[in-house]
Parts: C-alpha cells; structure tokens; sequence
C-alpha cells in the first residue's frame, strides 16, 4: 500500500506538503499541487474513486453534517451557510444521521461539522484516509484535532462569564446553572460558570449545578425517556435540550435552592425550564430568573421573552461555508475565525438591584 512518503519521495517534496495538498488543507503551489494528485491518483493511493475525482472535478456541493435537526441554532447555522454559499454558486445539502460512512459514497466537496466534538471523532475515524476538506463550527471546549481543521469559533467559557457579570449587575449572586450533561463534563460553558461561582458559592458549588445527566441523577426515571447513543468511545447525547430543561425546573424546586436566577446551557433548555415553573405556579422573573445562550428565532415565540447571549448562528453557518469554499479554492484560510458576543435583553431576568434600590 503507498503511504503519503511514497508519495512525497517521488513528488520530490516534504511529507507535510503532500498532506496539505491531499487534505486542501493549505497552502501548495496549484503546479505542485496537481502532480502530487496525479502521483498519488498513479499509485493507487486514494481510498475511493469519488474522493479521487473530487479533488479534480467539484460537484458544487457542501455538506453540513447535523445531528440536532429540531434546534433552532442549527437551522440557523444552516440558514446562512445557505446564503453564502449560493453567492458562489454551491448549495448546501444536510445529514442528519451522523453516518460518517456514508459520506464516501456522497458527491459534495467539503464538509461542515457542527461541533469540534463531531469534527474529532470524524477525523480520528473515517476522516483519516479521506481527503475532503472539513471546517467545524467550534465553542471553546477542549479537543484535538489530528489534522489540521479550520474552525468558527465562538468562546462560550467567556460568553458563560459574561453572562455571570450580567445577572451580577441586575443583582444576582447565587446562581444556578442548568445543563444536559454531568457535572464533570469538560464544557466551556461549564469551567465559565465554576470559575465565577466558585468563590460565592465555595464547598457547596455542585448543589447549584442542575446536570440533568444518569452520572448526576443516577437511576432516576425522569431521564428513561432520554437516550444516549454510543459514538466511538464517547458518548453523545441525543439531545432533548427542552426536556431537560423541564426537568431542571423540577429538581431547582426539589433542592429548595435558594439560587435567584438559572443560567442554562442553551434557549432550547431554558424554554423548558420556564415553562415547567410556570406550569408549578412559579412566576419568571419575579420568582426565579432565567437566562439562557444562543438568541435564535424561537426566542420570539416564548413567553417571558428569555434574555439570552446571542451567538449569532447565522453569522457562524455563514463563516463556516465561507471558509470552506476559500479552501476549494486554493486560498489561504485562517485557522481560527472569533466571533463576538452579546447579551440580548428580554423579560425573563429580574433587576434585584432596581427593586432594592425603591
């Protein structure tokens, strides 16, 4: 079997060159670039026959790998990789079953991944001997890549702190933080929140933290109707973030937490969270504030309207196929792409400091 330094000693080139080249991973002049193609076309070093003519003819087609269909953040994503890419005359086709098999047999050029969870596995497993170019929208939380992968990235462990400074100046101080995941989980909305609360909160940090997880709750049967499908050696919920977020409220009231204000991991759960308060006669905000992360188009349909961080998923969908399309290209892409955040003011947050202050 040729290997990539059969591929570079006959191409007269360094190893990383060949990467580069076979991956569109970088830079590599087009002249040198096409004859290392065409050595490793001769030696029979492609793994499939559509990955080979890809990286000769383009189908005009990107794929936006996603899971979580039902998120507003997602379509939203998906909305402005849409709109950019039909500017340069791609379209964008979705998959929402995760089968990273599968893509060998699909014709599209690139890949978007939703996550830099998603886009690890996928480059630790079927990605390494296939050389489609991938951009991941990317948050912060601690992976690493075994290629080099351009990302959109949004800080969410500074977007968490954020969000800790804005209900601290409406007068918050004991805060909780609703999530679908374990305590331990290595999240950056998660190490944000700590690093805030901790020195508040002290020793008694994890009664604040609403994981609505079977590592937190062990065998309560709230979470059967919650399933978890094994991906590789990690396991990647399937998410239900609105009924996670219902059950939060539950256990929030269950605690008897003395918290003024939830901070939770995305809109989706913090809708679920303040429609289970009102459905237990507890006011949002006057009895509990609640906050949440994204600032999607559902926020509209919601009632307190939730005050939330806006992530600006269009604008990162958008970057995403952005990126994507400059590699197809052959031009030079920035490894990491920051966007900034806000915080989006609704109804759901109560200004303690105000009312104190009458």
């Amino acid at each position: 079997m040729a290997t990539r330094k059969d591929i570079a000693n006959r191409a007269g080139v360094s190893v990383s060159v060949v990467s580069r080249a076979l991956n569109n991973s970088g830079y590599v002049d087009k002249d040198k670039k096409l004859a290392i193609l065409k050595i490793a076309e001769e030696l029979g070093y492609y793994p499939h026959p559509v990955a080979m003519s890809l990286q000769k003819r383009r189908t005009k087609q990107i794929l936006f790998y996603c899971k979580d269909l039902q998120n507003s953040f997602n379509i939203e994503m998906y909305q402005g990789m849409m709109e950019t890419a039909k500017k340069r005359g791609y379209m964008v086709v979705i998959n929402g079953s995760l089968d990273f098999d599968s893509i060998k047999e699909t014709m599209i050029d690139g890949i978007i991944m939703p996550n830099e969870n998603a886009a690890e596995w996928y480059l630790d497993s079927s990605g390494k001997n296939y050389f489609l170019p991938v951009v991941t929208a990317s948050y912060g939380n601690p992976v690493c890549f075994s290629k080099a992968t351009p990302r959109v990235e949004i800080d969410m462990y500074k977007a968490a702190k954020e969000a800790i400074r804005y209900l601290r100046d409406k007068g918050h101080e004991k805060i909780a933080f609703g999530m679908p995941y374990e305590y331990d989980s290595a999240n950056a909305r998660t190490y944000g929140y700590l690093e805030e609360l901790k020195p508040v909160l002290k020793d008694k940090i994890k009664d604040y933290v609403l994981g609505i997880h079977k590592k937190d709750m062990g065998d309560d049967k709230r979470l059967l109707k919650f399933k978890e499908e094994l991906m590789g050696d990690s396991f990647t919920v399937e998410e239900s973030f609105y009924g996670k977020g219902e059950v939060a409220a539950q256990i929030f009231m269950e605690r008897k937490s003395d918290a003024t204000a939830i901070l939770c991991f995305n809109d989706e759960f913090a809708f679920g969270v303040s429609n289970q308060f009102k459905k237990m006669g507890i006011r949002v905000p006057e009895d509990v504030s609640v906050m949440g992360f994204d600032g999607t188009f559902a926020r509209r349909y919601t009632s307190p309207l939730i005050t939330t961080v806006d992530l600006s998923a269009r604008i990162q969908g958008a970057k995403c196929a952005e990126l994507l399309l400059d590699m197809l290209e052959g031009k030079k892409v920035k490894r990491v792409v920051h966007l900034p955040v806000r915080i989006m003011e609704g109804e759901s947050v109560k200004n303690i400091r105000l009312e104190k202050g009458r």
